[in-house]
């Protein structure tokens, strides 16, 4: 089966980033109407199609509402849009908002417990295998890179084991934003080495399927990025 040719990068679809990165970015509140598609088009030096496009990406994923004969306006997106947005959230313009930041590592409390939880009941041996090679390399870690991406291997083994599609969707936003900002989360881990005695009792208790003791330790272990936000 042959490849179909790559092609470029649209206009759309960087006309469609630079009003997105400005509604993120503060330019434009929810309820605000944008600039017509005209005024727009001259913006950008670009024809109404292109923006007409760009418009209707943002739409899909719930930044703005279009209604025919009206302006398009800036959409609420806590009841618009989905997390594929939040990377563009939690750093609107490459600033962090540490607000953002709070909640969604709030969230990754609530994960952990919960994927610890569901992970004692449905884990594998290569599911305890490879969470445990991950508490391993952080034992041995000292580099933040590196803590901080073993940090998050041990959370994707976690959610892996919970068999969970939805919550391994779920897993996959968290992991999108930090790769979108792999710096702002590296900096919250200090040069090691780590105390990995929290990572290993939940591993520990996973072993042993004791879900009521892998859903604390998997709180505990969450809440210590928190605090350090």
């Amino acid at each position: 089966m042959a490849f179909i040719p790559i092609q470029r990068r649209g206009v759309a679809d960087q006309v469609a980033e630079a009003i997105r990165d400005a509604i993120v970015g503060g330019r434009y509140r929810a309820g605000e109407a944008l600039p017509g598609e005209r005024d727009l088009a001259l913006q950008f030096s670009v024809n109404r199609n292109s923006v007409r496009e760009a418009l209707q990406r943002l739409e899909a994923i719930g930044l703005v509402e279009v209604r025919h004969g009206e302006a398009t306006r800036v959409a609420d997106v806590l009841t618009t849009a989905g997390l594929h947005v939040l990377p563009y959230l939690i750093a609107p313009g490459g600033r962090l908002d540490p607000s953002w930041l709070f909640d969604l590592l709030e969230l990754r409390v609530a994960l952990l417990s919960f994927t610890a939880e569901l992970a004692a009941q449905r884990a594998t041996p290569a599911d305890l295998a490879a969470a445990t090679a991950a508490v391993d390399a952080l034992a041995a870690a000292t580099d933040p890179s590196t803590i901080a991406d073993l940090e998050f291997d041990l959370f994707a083994a976690l959610v892996a084991a919970g068999r969970n599609r939805v919550l391994k969707l779920v897993g996959n936003a968290v992991r999108n934003v930090f790769v979108h900002h792999r710096a702002l989360f590296v900096g919250l881990f200090p040069p090691g080495p780590v105390d990995v005695t929290t990572h290993r009792a939940v591993v520990d208790a996973i072993q042993r399927g004791d879900a009521a003791a892998a859903r604390e330790a998997g709180r505990a272990l969450g809440a210590r990025l928190l605090v350090r936000s």
